[in-house]
């Protein structure tokens, strides 16, 4: 309770947590209202609604800047004929890049695993030394592997043909229950097994995803280009360290990816290297019909595997730069990562690299495209 200049005591009364009671006493103690009093009142009003309306506004602006925060971590590439391709944004970072584990442990859990003794250590060097990397720049990455929908935009809009498509020696090698066959029936049109639109592309050879790059480039005026081997790893394990993004149990490839597996076997009773879950496909599945990594990433484990930007080099960790390597400056082949869907879990491990020649193409090698931000 203060007093005023008029000799009147004015009284501030609580209600609850927002509201105020303000009363004036006269001398004699008696309620009186007075002009000062209702000047407050006004006062206090236009001080509400201040605040309302600057609560108001940063509720607004920070409920917009969500939404575009939100909005930027995946974007939508139209291809044309409303063919789209979704891409996912991956913060930059380091993480460690190569396996976490011995080649010789590895080699020997696999083959107490299987009940063989056919792994040595040979297979697995490539992998090592473990070494840390950091990716400098966040970047844009293909939320799931390219579609034969998609691709089949690109080769509309440019006329463009496949290395399976041209040359002295056309085809692919396509599934053949006999045998491994290579032929010119085979092509990214053909695999030999049914496939939709949905399907990851196979049988696209490191040129052809080159050129389905710099087609979307030009045609976006931005740059896309294939992951190189480091980046694709570093999404691919998603700050994980264990040999999958969902653990080190090779039976929880299941729920990540389509890989060699129950249903593979039961079609397939000489395939030695499945596992004994089931993810319900034999050969391709859609994109997308997996459980994703921590970036929001699809099929990175199987499905099909994809091809990196980088020459392959067996002994480049030793000597890779710890800033945004992108693999040795020659070579004769070009890296693959990633499981495919005749892949056991040795070969669908986040370490696991491949090199193959630029003109190869098979049914279970496709691709992902990266766009910087």
């Amino acid at each position: 309770m203060t007093a005023n200049n008029t000799g009147h005591r004015l009284s501030v009364v609580p209600r609850g947590n927002l509201c105020v009671s303000i009363v004036c006493h006269g001398s004699f103690g008696e309620p009186y209202w007075q002009e000062e009093v209702r000047s407050v009142f006004r006062q206090l009003s236009t001080a509400a609604l201040f605040i309302l309306a600057a609560l108001s506004s940063f509720t607004l602006a920070t409920a917009q800047e969500a939404k575009e925060t939100d909005s930027k971590k995946q974007i939508v590439v139209d291809l044309g004929r409303e063919v789209k391709l979704k891409m996912t944004l991956i913060p930059s970072g380091e993480f460690k890049m190569g396996s976490g584990e011995s080649a010789e442990a590895t080699a020997a859990f696999f083959n107490k695993t299987y009940g063989v003794d056919l792994l040595n250590l040979i297979y697995f060097k490539d992998e090592h030394p473990q070494h840390r990397v950091r990716i400098t720049k966040p970047f844009y990455l293909g939320t799931y592997h390219v579609t034969r929908g998609q691709f089949r935009q690109f080769v509309t809009d440019t006329g463009y043909k496949a290395d399976a498509e041209k040359g002295e020696k056309s085809g692919a090698y396509g599934w053949n229950p006999n045998k491994s066959d290579f032929n010119e029936k085979y092509s990214w049109r053909k695999a030999g097994f049914e496939q939709t639109d949905e399907h990851p592309v196979v049988n696209v050879s490191w040129n052809d995803a080159k050129a389905f790059c710099e087609w979307l480039s030009k045609k976006e005026n931005k740059t896309y280009r294939l992951p190189t081997e480091a980046e694709w790893e570093y999404a691919c394990r998603a700050g994980t360290t264990t040999r999958y993004y969902s653990g080190n149990d090779h039976e929880t490839l299941a729920k990540v990816g389509n890989v060699a597996d129950a249903a593979a076997k039961a079609k397939f009773p000489d395939w030695t290297w499945t596992i004994k879950a089931s993810d319900g496909y034999v050969f391709t599945s859609p994109v997308g019909s997996f459980r994703p990594n921590a970036f929001g990433l699809y099929d990175m484990h199987g499905n099909a595997r994809q091809w990196c930007a980088d020459w392959y080099g067996a002994e480049y960790y030793a000597k890779s730069p710890a800033d945004d390597p992108d693999g040795p400056n020659s070579g004769d082949g070009r890296v693959l990562r990633g499981g495919s869907w005749d892949s056991g879990p040795i070969d669908s491990r986040s370490a696991k690299r491949f090199g193959l020649l630029p003109v190869n193409r098979y049914d279970t090698a496709g691709f992902r495209v990266l766009r910087t931000q």
